[in-house]
């Protein structure tokens, strides 16, 4: 088994000072640039998404990178859509008319809505 000091997960944008003003100013999450050229975003439980620029050959990932939990997701499906941000909608999903799926029975799921970074990386929103 090897030791580990800590931990941090990653992921690539086309422009990392797109990236920064989207992660900082729209999200409000601590985001910032680092010696290496690209941004870390500090985490609520202590951890650190390392976001590297790669240009042209970014292609947006194919899963969800990053799961926001919010307090109440119409307060943040408010906040988004005044800063020009709206929620993606997927085929099959019962979404309501601001693209938020809710769940009344949590065995089948929270309450969650998705948005995309500037580099289409998605990132959720789960009501706790």
């Amino acid at each position: 088994m090897i030791t580990t000091l800590r931990s941090f997960s990653g992921l690539s944008v086309d422009d990392a000072e797109a990236a920064l003003r989207f992660y900082r100013d729209t999200l409000g999450l601590p985001a910032r640039e680092n010696a290496m050229g690209g941004l870390d975003i500090d985490l609520t439980d202590g951890s650190t998404v390392f976001v590297y620029p790669k240009g042209e050959a970014h292609a947006p990932a194919s899963y969800t990178v990053l799961n926001l939990v919010v307090p109440d997701i119409d307060e943040a499906v408010t906040e988004l859509e005044a800063a020009g941000v709206s929620l993606i909608r997927y085929p099959g999903f019962d979404q309501d008319e601001r693209g938020v799926s809710r769940s009344t029975d949590p065995s089948k799921g929270p309450t969650i809505g998705w948005i995309a970074d500037p580099a289409g990386n998605v990132i959720a929103l789960i009501q706790d």
